[in-house]
Order: structure tokens, then C-alpha cells, then sequence
């Protein structure tokens, strides 16, 4: 039987609430006060329930905490070089405590898990963004993510409960799954490689030098929070498919996915991301050039170099490192300046900004840099998310973080007393203590904006349309647009969507949802109850159709949870999206 590299610590951690409690678990978490986390802190926690981050239990308290940020390592000695923590808002300040349990949710409210809170402190953002991320310059996005963020943390074991419909399920191999796996194969060598973008010929060229040595290789792709122009983890997995069915040798190869979030820490991040393989049973970890950077805030072998700094022992994982890779015209092969005499004009370099100029407009990559079926589906991808008719979004400048200070949508849709209003005025004035801010009241529109227009499909889409129109005017001068008017129709708010990011826009849907029959009973003007009688022509949700959003960015039951809850639900994603500034 094949004997697996040990794991990070020496024992693989398992956090998840087993299926046979897990309704109970749900049950008994609602007597707990709840917590929304962003998707970060949600990736996190799936790193930990799954035992990715062994030997990690819960989040980091402060000993912990302390020594990963200035020495990398646990209170306990063992090499760590990112934290692990649970920021807490200013609305639970005064509820979190040691010895107090909190339900962990999504900014949908879907539980995740519990964390049983054993201290509370405050770290310094500034001393972790020196120490961590070595700068305190806000255009890295992880400094500006770290500084949006609450300075109380709260530390703990967790126990983890994923949700069932997770992106990617096939390929969303736990640890434990992915070693039994590799066990079933027989490998003893195992390579890993990590990425965050589609595979071009280079990518694959050090992989493939990988495979000579190794019995088998993981392309393991991270699927968390990336920055707002690296392509979606769903594009990027229909490249991966196809390389691996024409290109890889299939029983040598393993395709999985990666849950962490990206902090764009560099060195200290690609070390993190070649400690957690062992997790899975990688030994060996492919570190290239500019591993885990961003911009030019670190070298391009940093992160080789840090590897440097700890024992064979320490680490287990064997780094394989590698150069710049690139195709030569002249040698007229893939090479890196370890094995290419000729200066670099001869070599084919395209940037991701210029990779994706060129796919935008249609034109066709260089074979030498990427295979024709890669470059056919980012082409689409380019395409399909220009719009119809709509100009194609200008690509930030790499490196860019996602826009934190500039102007946004947050755009409520649901039946009419369903609280969106209610919630706009919740909203507006934490925003408005930030930053300029405008609210589109569905009714104030009719009345100023929309006069003269009825209730047919066609006016409701015209009406809908004018208040996107007018929202996307304000966002993009800096402006923070919060839209409340029902919309019931999916197709113009797609539309409005659509020419609401082409101009590089951030747009947020929120779908108020409530029950009809608890809508009715809070109508004091007796509403609903005349539209069900047949009394009211023309009364969405009744007499008229609502289309509910199929893929809304934040859902707020209101008919079952207060408005506060709501609001901090909503709040919450802001902050994930860093569009809600300090």
C-alpha cells in the first residue's frame, strides 16, 4: 500500500458536522447570534472544516496570530505564513465574548458552521500589512482588504457545514478524498501546481516537466476570491477540461479544486499554498516565477527564496522551481533564460493586459503562447461579457485591486411591502457617512422620472430601464446608487446589469423575499387581499407576474428575520466586494 507524505503538523484535521447531525446542528445553531462573513473568511473556513488547513481547529487566537505575522509560525513552533482570522463588526462588538457560540453565516444567511469563542483581541492592520504583505500601500489588494476590515478579531474552534449546491462539486475534493485518491493510483511522487489563470503554453510546459520525474500530478486550480480581473474560476475550468482530455495523460492526472481565497501575499502566500498541499498528499510543489504577486510589489523569485529560509523537515513539501518560461522564434521551442542563449527580442511575451486586449477585440493569440481551444473559450468568455451591444469593459490596470472608494449599484428587487425601501434607509446612511450616495425610490421615480407611464410589461420595462439608466450616470462619477422599486421583470434587470459593468460598474441585486400571504397580512391599505379577490388588475405578484432573480447577489428573507439582520447581511457582502470603504 502506498504510504502518503504526512500532513501539515502531523495529523489532518476534520471540522465538518458529520450529514447524520446535521439537522440538528442547523437547528441548535439558531439560538446562537449569527455572524456574516465575506467570502473570504468563508473560504477560510472551508480550509479549516475540510482539514486543508491543518493543523489549524478554528480561527487564530492571539498567540498564534502574533507569531504568524512576525515570526511565521504557530505559538507551537509550526511554519504558518498567513493569518487566520475572524474579523467581528461593530455590531457584534458588545455580543462577543470567551465562551460565547456563533452561528457563522453568508451574506445570504445560509449557516456555515459555529465558532465557539475562546478570546477576543484586536490586531494592529498596519504592523500584519508591514509584516505580511510588506507594504502598507493600499493599491495591493490585500492591504486594502485588510484594511476595510473590522480590527477585532475573535479566535476558536470551529465545527463546519458546508452548503450542498458548492460551485464545482466534482471537482471539489476534500484532503481526506483527494489522499484516498492518490492511494488508489499508487502514486509515491506526487507534483502539484497551483494557478489562478488559464493554462497557456508555458503553464503547461512546467508541468509536464513536473510529470518526467513524478508518478502523478494535481492541477489544482484555487477557486476563493480573486481580484476583479483575473478570469472566473468558471472559464478558467472549461480550459483546464480541455487541455487535460487532449493534451495531459489522463491516468497520470488529477483535476481538482483549490478552496482558498487569494491574498496576493507573495512570498509568504506561496508558501502557504505548497504547506497546505501536503494536506492533500501533494510531496512536491511547482513554484515559478512571481509566484502569488501581484503588481510589482515583490521580486520575481521572492517566493523561491523564502522556501530557502526553512529545513526540509519544516516543511516536508519539496519545492520545484522554475524560471520565466517563455516561446523563443529563434530556438523555436518553448525555454527559460536557463536554456536560451539569444536575447529577449527573440522571445514571444504577451502581458495579461495585452492578452486580453487581443481577445476582446476577436483577434487570435499566437499558437506558440496558448493552444487554439484556450484561446476560443477566453474569446467567448471576453465576448459574452462585452454585452450585446454594450462596449467592452476596459481592463484594469494589472494588479489593480477592485475599485474600494468609487461608485456602485446596490440594486433591491422584490414584491411590493417586501422591505426594500425599509432597507434602502437602513443602507443609505452607513454608506452616506462614506462616501456620496443616491436613492432611486421606486415610487419617487414614478413620480418624477417615469410620469405618464402604466403598468403594461412594456412601461414597467421602460420605467426599469430609466432607473438604470440614471443609476449608471451617478455610479460611475463616484456615486453609491441604491435602487428600491420592484422590477419584476428578469430580463430588463439583466439588461440594466449588463450596462452597468461594461462600464466596469460594480452591481449588486438584492431580492427582498417574502412570502405572499405574510405580505398580505402586513398590508395596511388591504392591497393584496382586493388583487387576490380579483379587485386590482395589474398588481404584480397577483394579477401580474414577478420573475424572482435565479442568481441574486444577496437573498434577505424579510418576512423571517428582522431588518437589522438584513441590513448587516447586505452590509456584509459590501465589505466582501470591498465596496464598503473604512
Amino acid at each position: 500500500m502506498t504510504t502518503l507524505i504526512a500532513p501539515h503538523g502531523g495529523e489532518l484535521i476534520d471540522r465538518l458536522v458529520p450529514d447524520a447531525e446535521a439537522e440538528s446542528f442547523a437547528r441548535e445553531a439558531e439560538r446562537y447570534p449569527s455572524i456574516v462573513l465575506g467570502s473570504r473568511g468563508l473560504a477560510d473556513l472551508e480550509m479549516i472544516g475540510t482539514g486543508a488547513a491543518s493543523p489549524l481547529t478554528g480561527f487564530m487566537g492571539a498567540r498564534d496570530y502574533a507569531g504568524v505575522v512576525e515570526k511565521m509560525r504557530l505559538a507551537d513552533g509550526t511554519v504558518w505564513p498567513l493569518p487566520f482570522v475572524l474579523p467581528v463588526g461593530d455590531a457584534l462588538r458588545d455580543k462577543v465574548s470567551a465562551g460565547v457560540r456563533l452561528a457563522l453565516r453568508d451574506d445570504a444567511g445560509r449557516l456555515w458552521g459555529t465558532l465557539d469563542v475562546s478570546e477576543v483581541f484586536e490586531r494592529d492592520p498596519e504592523h500584519e500589512a508591514r509584516h505580511v504583505y510588506g507594504t502598507v500601500d493600499k493599491a495591493h489588494p490585500g492591504v486594502a482588504n485588510l484594511f476595510s476590515e473590522p480590527r477585532l478579531l475573535a479566535g476558536g474552534g470551529v465545527r463546519v457545514l458546508l452548503p450542498r449546491d458548492m460551485p464545482f462539486a466534482s471537482f471539489r475534493l476534500t484532503p481526506r478524498a483527494m489522499r484516498e485518491a492518490i492511494r488508489q493510483r499508487g502514486w509515491k511522487r506526487v507534483a502539484g501546481f497551483q494557478t489562478r489563470n488559464p493554462i497557456h503554453r508555458a503553464h503547461e510546459h512546467l508541468t509536464k516537466l513536473a510529470l518526467e520525474f513524478a508518478d502523478g500530478l494535481v492541477i489544482h486550480p484555487l477557486v476563493g476570491d480573486t481580484k476583479g480581473d483575473d478570469v472566473p474560476a468558471k472559464v478558467r475550468f472549461a480550459v483546464y477540461e480541455e487541455l487535460l482530455s487532449r493534451y495531459y495523460p489522463r491516468e497520470r492526472t488529477l483535476l481538482a479544486v483549490y478552496p482558498a481565497a487569494m491574498r496576493y501575499a507573495g512570498p509568504r502566500e506561496a508558501l502557504f499554498h505548497g504547506i497546505t498541499r501536503k494536506n492533500y498528499g501533494i510531496t512536491h510543489f511547482i513554484v515559478g516565477r512571481d509566484a502569488a504577486g501581484v503588481g510589482k510589489f515583490y521580486g520575481p523569485f521572492d517566493a523561491q527564496q523564502l522556501w530557502d529560509r526553512f529545513t526540509p523537515e519544516e516543511l516536508g513539501v519539496a519545492p520545484l522551481k522554475f524560471d520565466a518560461t517563455f516561446y523563443c522564434k529563434l530556438c523555436e521551442s518553448l525555454a527559460s533564460p536557463r536554456t536560451c542563449p539569444h536575447d529577449p527580442s527573440a522571445r514571444l511575451e504577451l502581458s495579461g493586459t495585452k492578452t486580453r486586449e487581443i481577445l476582446r477585440s476577436g483577434g487570435e493569440l499566437p499558437r506558440e503562447f496558448t493552444r487554439p481551444e484556450v484561446a476560443r473559450i477566453l474569446r467567448d468568455h471576453y465576448a459574452s461579457e462585452a454585452g450585446a451591444g454594450a462596449a467592452p469593459p476596459t481592463a484594469p490596470a494589472a494588479g489593480a485591486p477592485r475599485q474600494a472608494r468609487g461608485g456602485f449599484v446596490l440594486w433591491f428587487t422584490g414584491l411590493s411591502g417586501a422591505g426594500k425601501s425599509t432597507l434602502a434607509g437602513q443602507i443609505a446612511p452607513v454608506l452616506r457617512a462614506r462616501m456620496p450616495v443616491e436613492v432611486l425610490d421606486g415610487d419617487e421615480v414614478r413620480t418624477n422620472l417615469s410620469k405618464g407611464l402604466g403598468f403594461s410589461k412594456e412601461d414597467r420595462d421602460t420605467n426599469i430601464r430609466r432607473i438604470g439608466f440614471v443609476a449608471r450616470m451617478l455610479a460611475r462619477n463616484g456615486v453609491a446608487v441604491i435602487t428600491a422599486a420592484i422590477s419584476p421583470y428578469a430580463e430588463v434587470r439583466d439588461e440594466v446589469r449588463r450596462h452597468v459593468e461594461a462600464e466596469g460598474v460594480p452591481f449588486v441585486e438584492v431580492f427582498a423575499q417574502a412570502d405572499l400571504e405574510s405580505l398580505a397580512d402586513r398590508d395596511v391599505k388591504g392591497l393584496y387581499r382586493k388583487a387576490m379577490r380579483g379587485e386590482l388588475p395589474h398588481f404584480t405578484g397577483v394579477s401580474d407576474p414577478y420573475e424572482a432573480p435565479e442568481r441574486p447577489d444577496v437573498v434577505v428573507r424579510t418576512d423571517k428575520e428582522p431588518v437589522e439582520r438584513s441590513a448587516e447581511a447586505i452590509l456584509g457582502h459590501l465589505r466582501s466586494r470591498r465596496l464598503l470603504p473604512d
